[in-house]
């Protein structure tokens, strides 16, 4: 096992990972297939783990399974901006603009955390996100929305609240 694989970043990319092959149907069996690859943890941690990631319980071909919150339909979320600032004050962040484009530059395998937590915010003048792996793109509908939408990430990343909209 990589070191790597005992932040809890690593870990949920892993777990995002687990999810995506529709066969999870326990965080037990996240804790043994965790367990198997040398990462050993604990139940309440994987629960914890679900939340930052925005996993729930749904129905996939009629069997119970988790889903991450990218396989639901969009909506907001109202820990959107906790869960973003949290992030943002965890993570390196280079801002710049390539109007009417945001561009956010961040560790590897970060983007789509970051991207996520932007489309589940309602952020006024978002029009939506893409993200590679270290490079998010926030397309705003214009000028002036890319200008306050910049003030809001500058904001988040001093830790200061903010509101969507």
């Amino acid at each position: 096992m990589t070191d790597d694989l005992r932040t809890p970043l690593a870990r949920r990319q892993l777990i995002r990972r687990l999810i995506a092959t529709g066969e999870i149907h326990s965080q037990e069996q996240i804790v043994a297939e965790l367990k198997r690859q040398g990462i050993t943890v604990t139940q309440a941690t994987v629960s914890r783990d679900f939340a930052e990631l925005g996993i729930v319980r749904g129905v996939r071909n009629g069997a119970p399974v988790y889903l991450a919150s990218d396989d639901l339909p969009g909506s907001h979320d109202p820990g959107a901006a906790d869960r973003l600032r949290r992030l943002l004050l965890d993570l390196p962040l280079q801002v710049d603009e390539a109007a009417p484009l945001l561009v956010l530059r961040t560790s590897p395998g970060a983007a789509n955390a970051i991207a996520r937590a932007v489309d589940l915010l309602p952020l006024d003048g978002v029009v939506g996100t893409l993200a590679g792996d270290d490079t998010i793109f926030i397309a705003c509908r214009d000028r002036e929305a890319l200008r306050r939408v910049r003030e809001q990430f500058e904001r988040l990343r001093a830790g200061e609240e903010v509101q969507g909209g």
